[in-house]
């Protein structure tokens, strides 16, 4: 064994080391298999790109998650073209988008779970978190406009967007806005739990329920904390956000024609009663490149429930998707 792969190996089982608290049983081992996880994953990552001292992609470590695997992932080893294509791994903004009457707040702590090179930027909506002074707006073209104005480095820079449920289909619908203002388009649009634009308009309105049926309807979709809804105090204080939110999806109309010039990759949960695998499909006719359906565990709120696993496939469909669901 040269110095050079010596050194590679050194750093291999390093990292390995310092990611799961333990060695590995041999070079076949698989890192998953040995109480790795996806959050631990893209610690290995980290640790990897430190120690060889250029970026490793993620996918690369999920199709190689043993000790031989990630040794070939060392720089002497890769074809120079495929280094060079690593290292230039462009940085990303990710921009986030909540789900009905929630805080882009939730999205927070992304930055330490998603690989070094994507930077998160969760955009608030008014009237919740850091803005919750401000009023809610109840008009999609106010509020795109209003989110369109955190966005002025998205015009120059590698950006990409992420909404879970209302907030994919905001997600959509600024693309489209972002597009119409001469905006560069998106490396990728990714929604979560969200119904095909064309599908996304309830049958049935919930903004214009009485406080009674508004909360009852609350709880039944789960998106509200049960001590927000038991707290008449609060409750008084959010349902304006809230309705305000409802509002706006409950008059959505879904553009007649609206083909995105980005790849779309739709997360979607393997129990989701709101959007069933069947409707993903749908999406196909909004995007003029590709489109990734990637199931997660779950019913409609796995973006809290399997977190871990969403954040794994959604840094895999950063850097290129679609790829096989694990």
């Amino acid at each position: 064994m040269n110095s050079e792969t010596e050194a590679i190996r050194t750093a291999v089982l390093q990292a390995w080391r310092d990611t799961l608290e333990a060695e590995p049983a041999s070079d076949h081992e698989n890192f998953f298999e040995a109480g790795g996880n996806s959050i631990l994953a893209v610690a290995l990552q980290r640790r990897l790109a430190k120690a060889l001292g250029h970026a490793v992609p993620l996918r690369q470590i999920h199709d190689n998650p043993t000790v031989g695997g990630l040794l070939g992932l060392g720089a002497a080893s890769l074809p120079a073209e495929a280094a060079q294509a690593v290292d230039e791994t462009p940085a990303l903004t990710l921009y986030c988008l909540p789900y009905a009457g929630s805080s882009a707040r939730m999205y927070a702590h992304w930055h330490s779970r998603l690989p070094s090179w994507v930077t998160v930027k969760p955009l608030e909506l008014p009237g919740r978190g850091a803005r919750w002074s401000e009023p809610a707006l109840t008009g999609m073209s106010d509020l795109l406009e209003d989110l369109a104005g955190a966005m002025d480095e998205a015009r120059h820079a590698p950006y990409a967007l992420f909404g879970h449920s209302f907030g994919g289909t905001l997600a959509f619908e600024l693309t489209r806005y972002l597009a119409d203002h001469g905006f560069p388009a998106p490396r990728r649009l990714l929604v979560s739990a969200c119904l095909a634009p064309h599908q996304a308009t309830p049958v049935e309105t919930t903004h214009d329920l009485s406080y009674e049926e508004f909360t009852e309807r609350l709880r039944k979709l789960r998106g509200t904390p049960e001590e927000l809804l038991e707290n008449e105090e609060l409750m008084e204080l959010y349902i304006p956000t809230i309705r305000a939110d409802y509002t706006i999806l409950d008059h959505y109309q879904a553009p007649e024609t609206a083909v995105l010039d980005c790849p779309i990759s739709v997360f979607h949960g393997a129990d989701d009663q709101d959007v069933p695998p069947e409707s993903v499909g749908e999406w196909a006719r909004y995007s003029s490149e590709s489109l990734a359906a990637v199931e997660i565990a779950g019913d409609h709120f796995f973006l809290h429930d399997s977190e871990d696993e969403l954040l794994t496939k959604l840094a895999l469909q950063l850097e290129g998707g679609p790829v096989e669901d694990r």
